[in-house]
């Protein structure tokens, strides 16, 4: 659904027909309220940077939104938490000459290593996220994650969740607007009409998921033993 056709009917159900400019906003806010409660595989993306010599710290993409990744060339960095990041760079320790064994909180351990180089862990802090260890040269970083809905700009744009889910959309944009005009009466019925949108939504987004995995290409280690051998006619 385009966000034309939703505007008319949220000022419909707000009954009132001078809230345009205010309904777009309400639109765009609901959007990305869903793709906070549900990550949409349309919104997963990666965005690259190259380290500098001896920074540590790096911005994550203006739209980050969530449930991040962070992969240098090939390499999976091993993400910690704050303490245990605070723990393994501690700063009046020499890890070049006297390396530690520390244990995270999944109760396997790690080897401190040298304090440049390669980084091999890192730290989310706010927007920013920690290398450790810090690179001693250029390396390029790869951030896979969950980016906030683009803006509508046109009455004729649309996305994924206004052509799948328009009714979540035009719910939780109603009851914003119930707010801003203090209809209580309003606000509890589009409350209850958002959160059962919500949960069709969810419902509806792992239908998907299922039908997918159920129409993927089987592999061999879809079956067990004996059922591999009949099917394939293995007799010895």
């Amino acid at each position: 659904m385009i966000r034309s056709n939703l505007r008319s009917r949220i000022v419909m159900y707000l009954d009132r027909s001078d809230l345009d400019t205010m309904v777009n906003n309400w639109i765009d806010d609901t959007r990305l309220d869903l793709a906070l409660k549900y990550n949409f595989h349309y919104l997963y993306t990666e965005s690259c940077a190259n380290t500098v010599a001896g920074s540590a710290t790096y911005a994550l993409p203006s739209d980050f939104l969530g449930h991040e990744t962070v992969w240098c060339a090939n390499k999976k960095l091993a993400r910690l938490t704050a303490r245990e990041f605070d723990e393994l760079t501690e700063t009046n320790h020499d890890a070049t000459a006297n390396p530690r064994q520390l244990t995270i909180e999944d109760g396997s351990t790690v080897t401190e290593t040298t304090n440049s180089g390669p980084p091999d862990y890192y730290v989310h802090r706010g927007m920013n996220i920690e290398l450790y260890p810090t690179p001693g040269e250029v390396y390029v970083i790869r951030i896979k994650y969950y980016a906030q809905p683009v803006a509508f700009t046109a009455d004729a744009d649309y996305d994924y969740i206004t052509t799948f889910h328009p009714e979540a959309v035009i719910w939780g944009s109603a009851l914003r607007g119930a707010i801003y005009l203090d209809d209580d009466q309003k606000i509890g019925k589009f409350e209850g009409a958002y959160g059962n949108a919500i949960q069709e939504l969810t419902k509806r987004e792992q239908d998907f998921k299922n039908e997918d995995q159920h129409h993927r290409i089987k592999s061999y280690k879809d079956y067990d033993l004996t059922t591999f051998k009949r099917l394939f006619k293995i007799t010895v």
